[in-house]
């Protein structure tokens, strides 16, 4: 991996820009230029308007700074991030992801936390075991709970565990959860978890037969997929709009039909298949 200077340098020469013009106000053309040969230290600051100047996200920059892929933290938070079904490879996968990492980085709780609950979920996907799933996840929420404040993969790791609780507290947390997210405003990860969270929130309806706000959960997060162009969830949702509409005497095997016929036309076997699991439940 390359240092900082070094990719700084990297960046600067891509993009044809001098090095008088990167540290122009910022820093000495010498010490910058030790910066960039030496990969001498610099303050943060100072970083974010090098960064600045060359039009580059902090992102992007580490992205390229680990040989254009992410590191294998950074790695593992995404795809922790982008979870919406109990795939039990997927699960896996990520699973041993963690287990690795955290050889090498015992102290790191955040992934710790993330290990957690994806063996919590495996449990789930392969035994349907709730109570077991959830006295893994405990202290996950005994953690979340201490905190003033949630940030981004706390709110990520809080929908994930929402099956811990009884459904009057779940609908309570919810509001818990979109107070600390209206704080993101337009950030990047958000729409994608207030999509999560509506659809847990309605499959958590579903299985305690409230097929009526189910289905207003489910009419926010179609709202939100077509606002984000997620086609996939899309497709989900109007399978689970379909389920609630048959269980409340209506018209829904049409949107069933168009989820399923979604799916296929995306190639979506593997969600394909759980949602015809969904139908049979229903």
């Amino acid at each position: 991996m390359k240092g900082y200077g070094e990719t700084t340098k990297q960046i600067r020469i891509g993009k044809g820009y001098t090095q008088k013009h990167v540290a122009a106000n910022l820093l000495t053309q010498g010490a910058f230029s030790k910066f960039e040969n030496k990969n001498t230290d610099i303050n943060l600051a100072t970083m974010h308007g090098i960064l600045n100047r060359l039009g580059i996200t902090f992102e992007e920059f580490f992205y390229i700074q680990h040989g254009y892929q992410y590191s294998t933290r950074d790695e593992i938070i995404t795809q922790f991030y982008r979870l919406s079904f109990n795939e039990e490879t997927v699960l896996r996968g990520l699973s041993e992801k963690c287990q690795q990492y955290l050889r090498d980085f015992k102290e790191d709780q955040q992934v710790f936390h993330i290990s957690i609950i994806l063996e919590a979920l495996i449990i789930l996907a392969k035994t349907g075991d709730f109570e077991r799933a959830k006295k893994m996840v405990e202290p996950v929420w005994r953690d979340l709970s201490k905190r003033n404040q949630l940030y981004i993969t706390d709110l990520y790791m809080l929908n994930a565990i929402l099956f811990l609780f009884p459904l009057p507290t779940v609908l309570q947390i919810k509001q818990f959860a979109l107070r600390h997210l209206a704080l993101y405003g337009n950030f990047r990860q958000v729409s994608r978890l207030k999509i999560n969270i509506s659809m847990n929130i309605a499959l958590l309806l579903m299985k305690d037969n409230k097929f009526s706000k189910a289905q207003r959960e489910i009419l926010n997060a179609i709202y939100l997929c077509k606002k984000e162009h997620d086609f996939i969830l899309l497709a989900i949702c109007y399978v689970r709009k379909g389920i609630c509409l048959n269980q409340l005497r209506l018209l829904g095997e049409k949107w069933i039909r168009k989820g399923v016929n979604m799916l296929i036309t995306l190639e979506q076997f593997t969600l394909l298949e759980m949602v015809e699991e969904e139908i049979k439940q229903y």
